[in-house]
């Protein structure tokens, strides 16, 4: 057992480890070199927070080549220097030297030990040495990258790893484990392959489209070489069809020239008749409106002078209502004042008459007031008497009061004693009150505060998701401009196509000869199609796919290469049209037709595959009407529409029909190829087909002409969208930085609402400390009042007051007798100041009223003779506009009487011009109509001249003259014009030499074919060989650290924690779940446990992890902070373990690393710099000199 012990130590001390490091001038370490030694094994670092502790690691990582100085907590390199900004006069730099056991030669360096010096100066510029030999970092990081002790967070747990490896996202944790096996190879590989197959990929493709093209001329060139006689024969026909057509026209034209010119003819002579009964009507609309105009002058006259009498009569009628109206007012008054009048007299003469009635009243009211004063004389002797009696008294009062003043003076002093404590007492109940009402008020403000807070913080969370849909507003916005830009550029696409479509009919409209040619070149239908598509209705077709079918121009090529065969199918309602149509196909020997009966298409919906590169199923790409959905879906909905002809083949493998977006189609599970490459079925085009005659070819192009409006009216229609969705964008915007600013102030706050709160708790528990301190002063001023009040009822005691008393009620019966006095003296004088004002009232009164009485006896004596004038004037006034109004009117009955015949004669001349302007607008709208008429017979016998010149040339050109037996040979001309155009379009008269050579050449394409699939099978094979490799090489990653999860969790805890896929079935798409099951507790997620219990958890999963690469030393910065003293003592335990592997420098507190540490450091700050403390045996300190 000891020999194995020995041996075991042997190996442990050969391990690469870290046995000393030198600090100069690095972050708390002075500009004085600090010497740390290491031994393999768990080296423990110690200090008070704040003591440079963690500096150490942080210079050993800064030694091996860090250069991000976050990771040492530095905002900047620069500020790694001791003091940087402080006013040393030397250099300002730093070094780190750190010296590696390096007897195992794990370090690719052949020596025992590796030093690596590391200096920077204060521009941040770094200086690397090795073995004192200059080197460069990338090389340093090479080096330890051999020897697996990189500069990795698993191997340097700093600061906060700990808290990030808490916090990560399962993918994250998927992510982590990838990197530390290096999946990144495999990926490397299969994407040089990936590179290889796109390569084979498009060999294969341009094979296969070569061989695609060259089969489809094979195909064309043996259809075209049975045709040709076809083609020949109808030819001969046609000529012979159409010169019975033109002879049969000619005399049908004939026949109608000479009945358009007989009504010509007519119409002229009708015009000219016209013309002359129009010319007499206006000579004599000329003559009686000239009369009219005569009599008029004489009507106007009669009108002026009937407006001046109206005048004169408004004016005089006027003035006489008003003289009338003030004459009635003026007699009215007169009539009141005359009854006035003589009241006045009356009351006059009666006022004299009383005037001795009155004097007797004055004289009884001063008797009254004779008796009265001696009266009040009587109560001032009874007043006066009892004054001198209450003087009396109070002068045996004075006597006593001296003695009672010593007595007072006594109780006094008390009381002040006894006021001064109340006092204190009600300042010390008032203080204590208010403190607890500020308790109060406090705490229903914390409560407010608290209550605001939370609704802060769900306004916050409803502010969060305003500005997600916010968010999701603007982005819905961008995409339907986006989409109403890509339909703006289609509809711009399409109106290019159809003016260049328009342009062409336009000049095969100009030139007839050449429209077989121009329909040749646009139409796409074959001889089937044109047999059958005059005939739709009666055959029962609803239409063929190619014309209830559109697409963006996008995805043409895709949709195409799909289903090129099915778009000239024909589209019937039922199966029983289906039969019916077929029987008339065979009937008329047509050849293969493909038939759509709606009613008998299958439903089915399929199911997408999640992969990448996957845009949807093809039939959600095609647009038609809500009718022909099913025919969508049985041609496009089982095939799936994808990004590259790569990811369709992936596709295909798995069992599903896929297109790219490039017209590349794979069958399901199969490496077979069609690609389209520049076909194209354009519904637009189709618009121009068999027409035959020129008129039917003008029909074509006034369609297309509506259909140009109608896309450019939708064009505009699309601008004026984009329009309003730009401004509803700028609002959205507008709107969500409104949203974004409140979200900040809401924000700021949260934050002074919570400070807020946490002062106030403070505030309260120091309050009611306050008031606990309150009530023992209360009880001890209770005490001292209760004592005052004791010797105040002593004193009194001692003190009789039976004779101030005596004095005290006599002193008070006095009062109250001469109080009674005043009372009545009162009453009294109260009675003569009456008596005196009756005398008053009486007096005035009479006096007031009579000089009332006269001057209104004065005034309207004035006013009645002022009425009397204005009563004679207003009457002299009435009378004469009186006898101007008889005159006017006189004058205006006159007038009216040599009226009448003016008024009557002027309808008579009104009449007569109505009815000749009435015949005068007959006849002009006679002769507007047959102008038109003759313009329109003019037209038609000029075109008929023409027609009949054509019809001539096409008899002559055919060998014919007009005598030529015809018959209704229409239906056969369009008949034949069909087939022929059909047969036209494949017409090769070379077709026989070419098929030959194409033949023999399609024969070594397919061998180049097969050889070129040969290559790219190879290479699928390889990349699912690397796909395979990489998921074993994840999966026993996995199953490591599972592994060392359960083992470590269970040694730490006593519980259960675990790792799982959360999607097997594709690995690298999906995270890794990572369980916790805490002894007697449900298992939950990792993410959803407590603070603690997370760090543990992190811990357990670092420590897995490192598993995977074990590396020589290991750097840990306090990852225990965390853990409570169980948990911290079994993971000390664990390091312990295994420091017997590797070496672990840890930064700890925790008094369970210290006690399994092998060597103890203990770091503390003296005068702003750290200072090393290193304990050889855990007993004896020595303060490290160098």
């Amino acid at each position: 057992m000891l020999e194995f012990d020995i041996r075991d130590l042997r190996s442990i001390n050969a391990l690469v480890h870290i046995k000393k490091v030198d600090i100069f001038g690095f972050k708390s370490f002075g500009f004085k070199n600090t010497s740390v030694n290491f031994e393999p094994g768990l080296v423990s670092i110690s200090g008070p927070n704040g003591s440079g502790k963690s500096n150490i690691l942080d210079a050993i990582v800064f030694a091996m080549g860090e250069n991000k100085a976050r990771v040492m907590r530095q905002p900047n390199l620069r500020s790694l220097i001791h003091d940087i900004d402080g006013n040393r006069h030397g250099p300002k730099l730093t070094r780190v030297r750190v010296q590696f056991d390096n007897s195992d030669r794990k370090i690719p360096v052949d020596s025992d030990t590796v030093t690596i010096t590391r200096e920077m100066n204060d521009k941040g510029e770094s200086v690397y040495h090795m073995d004192s030999k200059k080197i460069n970092r990338n090389r340093i990081l090479d080096i330890f990258e051999v020897a697996n002790a990189n500069l990795s967070p698993l191997n340097a747990v700093q600061q906060g790893t700990v808290t990030r490896i808490s916090e990560m996202s399962s993918e994250e944790k998927r992510k982590t484990i990838e990197d530390l096996v290096g999946l990144s190879y495999f990926d490397e590989k299969k994407t040089e392959s990936l590179k290889q197959l796109t390569e084979a990929d498009q060999r294969l493709e341009i094979a296969m489209a070569k061989m695609g093209e060259v089969k489809k001329q094979i195909d064309e060139l043996e259809i075209e070489r049975n045709l040709k006689l076809r083609h020949e024969f109808i030819g001969r026909e046609l000529d012979r069809f159409r010169a019975m057509d033109a002879a049969g026209k000619l005399r049908k034209i004939k026949s109608e020239k000479t009945l358009k010119e007989e009504k010509y003819n007519d119409d002229l002579s009708e015009t000219e008749r016209l013309g002359k009964s129009q010319s007499t009507l206006r000579d004599e609309i000329s003559k009686i409106d000239k009369e009219k105009s005569a009599f008029a002058t004489k009507v106007n006259a009669f009108n002026q002078a009937k407006s001046d009498i109206d005048k004169g009569l408004s004016t005089e009628q006027e003035k006489f209502n008003d003289a009338d109206g003030q004459i009635k007012t003026s007699k009215k008054r007169f009539t009141l004042i005359e009854k006035r009048l003589p009241d006045i007299t009356s009351e006059l003469e009666k006022m004299s008459k009383n005037q001795g009635t009155v004097d007797l009243e004055l004289e009884e009211v001063k008797r009254s007031i004779q008796e009265i004063n001696d009266e009040k004389n009587i109560i001032d002797k009874k007043i006066e008497s009892s004054d001198s009696k209450i003087k009396s008294v109070l002068d045996r009062q004075s006597e006593l009061a001296g003695k009672k003043n010593v007595t007072d003076k006594k109780i006094q002093v008390l009381r002040d004693e006894l006021n001064d404590a109340i006092l204190t007492k009600s300042q010390s109940i008032s203080q204590q009150k208010n403190i607890q009402s500020t308790i109060d008020n406090n705490i229903r403000r914390k409560k407010v505060i608290d209550n605001e807070l939370t609704n802060l913080k769900q306004f916050s969370g409803k502010l969060s998701k305003v500005t997600s849909n916010k968010h999701s507003s603007s982005r819905d916005i961008e995409l339907k401009i986006s989409k109403l830009s890509e339909q703006r550029e289609k509809i711009e696409s399409d109106i290019v196509e159809l003016d260049l479509i328009l342009d062409k009919s336009s000049k095969a409209a100009n030139h007839y000869n050449e429209k077989i040619k121009l329909v040749k070149d646009v139409m796409h239908e074959d001889y089937t199609i044109s047999q059958l598509k005059d005939h739709t209705k009666k055959l029962g077709i609803v239409g063929f796919v190619y014309e209830v079918l559109s697409w963006n121009k996008q995805y043409e090529r895709a949709i195409l290469a799909a289903c090129s065969d099915w778009f000239k199918a024909a589209i019937v309602p039922d199966f029983e049209t289906l039969v019916s149509l077929a029987q008339v196909a065979r009937n008329k020997n047509l050849p293969k037709i493909k038939i759509i009966p709606l009613n008998a298409i299958p439903k089915f919906q399929m199911k997408t595959p999640k992969t990448h590169g996957l845009l949807g199923i093809l039939s959600d790409y095609v647009k038609c009407d809500r009718e022909y959905l099913p025919i969508a879906r049985f041609l496009f909905g089982n095939i799936i529409l994808a990004q590259t002809g790569k990811d369709a083949h992936e596709l295909s493998k798995a069992g599903y029909k896929a297109v790219s977006i490039n017209g590349e189609f794979f069958e399901s599970k199969a490496n077979a190829v069609t690609i389209d490459i520049n076909s194209k079925i354009s519904k637009l085009t189709k618009i121009i087909t068999q027409s035959s005659t020129v008129e039917g070819l003008l029909q074509t192009i006034t369609l297309l002409d509506n259909h140009i409006h109608n896309k450019k009216s939708n064009l505009k229609k699309i601008e004026q969208k984009q329009r309003y969705l730009m401004k509803q964008f700028q609002l959205s915007e507008t709107e969500l930085g409104n949203v974004s600013n409140s979200n900040s102030t809401l924000k700021s706050q949260i934050d002074s609402t919570t400070n807020m709160s946490d002062k106030l708790s403070q505030r309260i528990s120091e309050q009611r400390a306050q008031d606990e301190r309150f009530s023992p002063k209360i009880i001890q001023i209770l005490s001292s009042i209760e004592s005052l009040k004791q010797r105040i009822r002593l004193v009194r005691e001692n003190y009789s007051d039976i004779e101030q008393t005596s004095i005290a009620n006599e002193i008070s019966f006095l009062n109250t007798k001469k109080s009674s006095l005043n009372s009545e003296k009162t009453r009294i004088q109260n009675k003569l100041s009456e008596a005196e004002a009756t005398i008053s009232v009486v007096v005035d009164s009479k006096k007031r009223r009579k000089s009332t009485l006269l001057q209104e006896q004065t005034s309207i004596a004035g006013e009645k003779n002022e009425l009397k004038t204005t009563i004679t004037k207003f009457q002299t006034e009435k009378d004469a506009s009186q006898k101007k109004l008889i005159k006017l009117r006189e004058k205006e009955q006159e007038l009216i009487s040599t009226s009448g015949t003016s008024v009557s004669q002027l309808s008579k001349f009104d009449a007569q011009l109505n009815e000749r302007n009435e015949k005068e607008r007959k006849i002009t709208n006679d002769v507007n109509k047959l102008a038109i008429e003759l313009g329109g017979l003019k037209r038609d016998l000029a075109e008929i001249k023409n027609d009949v010149s054509s019809l001539k040339k096409i008899l002559n050109a055919f060998g014919f003259d007009e005598s030529i037996e015809t018959f209704d040979v229409e239906p056969s001309i369009e008949m034949l014009e069909k087939e022929q155009n059909s047969l036209a379009t494949s017409l090769n008269t070379n077709a026989p030499q070419k098929y030959v050579e194409i033949s023999t050449g399609y024969r070594s394409m397919s061998s180049r074919k097969n050889e070129l699939e040969g290559e790219r099978n190879a290479v699928v094979s390889f990349i699912e060989g690397i796909e395979k490799d990489k998921r074993q090489t994840f999966l026993d990653a996995f199953d490591v650290v599972d592994k060392e999860v359960r083992e470590l969790f269970t040694k730490m805890n006593g519980g259960n924690a675990w790792l799982e896929l959360e999607n097997e079935d594709d690995i690298f798409s999906s995270g890794i779940s990572y369980f916790i099951q805490f002894q007697n507790k449900p298992k939950r997620e990792s993410t959803s446990i407590s603070g603690g219990e997370k760090t543990l958890a992190a811990v357990v999963f670092v420590l897995a992890l490192q598993r995977l690469r074990p590396s020589p030393f290991y750097l840990f910065d306090e990852i225990d902070a965390h853990l409570d003293a169980p948990n911290a003592q079994s993971l000390a335990k664990i390091v312990e373990e295994r420091s017997k592997g590797s070496q672990f420098i840890m930064v700890s507190l925790k008094d369970s690393v210290v006690e399994k540490a092998k060597l103890i450091y203990g770091v503390y700050p003296k005068n702003g710099v750290s200072h090393v403390v290193t304990y050889k045996d855990k007993r004896l300190p020595v303060i490290s000199s160098s």
